[in-house]
């Protein structure tokens, strides 16, 4: 479960090459880049305090994440929800094998072998689309997939039958297939498939139990069924309350300058990787690509400085929530919580750098360090948000008294 929210924000992170510190030298004087307040006033709840706080990609105003406010109905974990989570987790880790005995049931993936054969001029000939090897047929889905008949037909057989089913086109088929050069319309037309039944599908789900949960989160120091419930809800819960108010809390925050040579090479980075995944997947240019779409180059290019600049603030307010609250990391915790994040992902510490690079790393162990403490210190109230609906009023009837 949340060993994959680590990759995930790795890979979040990465999508557009949107590296935070990436071949920095720190050394250097930043070059900032004022923000008018005008363009950058808080649109959120909270206010944001008076002290800016430099990062390494400009500087913030943050507000105060006590002055966050979530209810406590909105953020509670249920039991319900932590039902789902566990049923989840296991058809994850589900493994299929197969079987070489046993019947077709409604609910059965069964592998078989099939040939169709129409009658054409007194004759059973085979056509084309009509023949396929180890074919994966679905009793409970696929249906529909096929002509009336060609699955229920297979229904109460066993691995090893082998038999031929008559069945029939139905008028509106629309297909056709050439046969002695000749165009054969399908439609309407009886045949005859003989089919062998060579093996089920089967999906072994594995059971929630001490063996699992240390495999699986053995790496967090997870290694009981009750650790683990009690794991999950604490993930279960950060993860609502940071739904609940952390888009607020961004809004709130202020950004008071961009460091101008980190939002151009973002920039360069953006374009870059985009162009490379049209060249990869479209093999077009990102010139013919804005053609394609009408967009003009000046259009482009404010789309990808709003996109970058949204980016470059969420990792500020990241790196200035750290900051602020003493979150930074220490080379021992890197050490500590880099190797946790590699042993559970099944990799070494020197592959997740090497993939990702040490930033990118560092950046989603902060990330969680920063969400948990946001999670812990916001103010929770009881009940349910306020809706924001304007109150309906119903008419009332009244009877004139006599």
């Amino acid at each position: 479960m949340y060993k994959k929210f680590l990759a995930g924000v790795l890979t979040v992170s990465m999508a557009f090459c949107l590296a935070a510190c990436g071949g920095s030298d720190t050394k250097k004087e930043a070059k900032l880049e004022t923000v008018k307040v005008s363009e950058n006033e808080s649109t959120g709840p909270y206010k944001a305090a008076d002290e800016k706080i430099a990062v390494d990609m400009g500087e913030v105003k943050l507000a105060n994440v006590k002055d966050v406010i979530v209810y406590e109905d909105d953020v509670k974990v249920t039991k319900q929800a932590y039902k789902d989570t566990v049923k989840n987790i296991l058809s994850q880790n589900a493994t299929t094998k197969t079987v070489e005995k046993g019947e077709v049931k409604k609910d059965s993936v069964v592998v078989v072998d099939y040939e169709g054969k129409i009658e054409v001029d007194g004759k059973k000939v085979a056509f084309d689309g009509g023949t396929a090897q180890d074919a994966n047929i679905n009793m409970a889905t696929d249906e529909g997939q096929y002509i009336e008949g060609f699955v229920s037909c297979l229904k109460g057989k066993k691995v090893g039958d082998k038999f031929t089913e008559k069945l029939k086109f139905p008028k509106s088929y629309d297909k056709t297939t050439k046969i002695n050069n000749k165009d054969v319309k399908l439609a309407g037309q009886t045949v005859w498939f003989t089919f062998t039944v060579k093996s089920l599908q089967v999906t072994e789900t594995p059971e929630l139990d001490d063996k699992f949960v240390t495999k699986n989160f053995g790496a967090y120091g997870v290694k009981t069924v009750d650790a683990f419930k009690d794991y999950a809800y604490k993930q279960m819960r950060i993860s609502n309350v940071v739904n609940s108010g952390w888009q607020d809390y961004i809004s709130s925050c202020e950004v008071v300058a961009y460091n101008s040579e980190k939002k151009a090479e973002q920039i360069k980075k953006y374009n870059e990787q985009y162009e490379q995944q049209l060249k990869t997947n479209y093999q077009c240019s990102l010139k013919d690509y804005l053609e394609a779409c009408s967009m003009s180059q000046k259009d482009w290019d404010k789309q990808v400085e709003e996109s970058v600049l949204s980016d470059m603030k969420n990792r500020m307010i990241i790196q200035a929530v750290a900051k602020a609250y003493k979150l930074e990391l220490t080379d021992e915790v890197y050490k500590k919580e880099a190797s946790t994040m590699a042993e559970s992902m099944t990799q070494k510490v020197s592959d997740l750098e090497k993939q990702y690079g040490k930033e990118e790393v560092e950046y989603a162990i902060l990330y969680q360090k920063v969400q948990e403490y946001f999670a812990n210190n916001v103010t929770v109230k009881e009940g349910s948000a306020p809706t924001t609906e304007a109150p309906t009023t119903e008419a009332v009837e009244t009877t004139k008294e006599k």
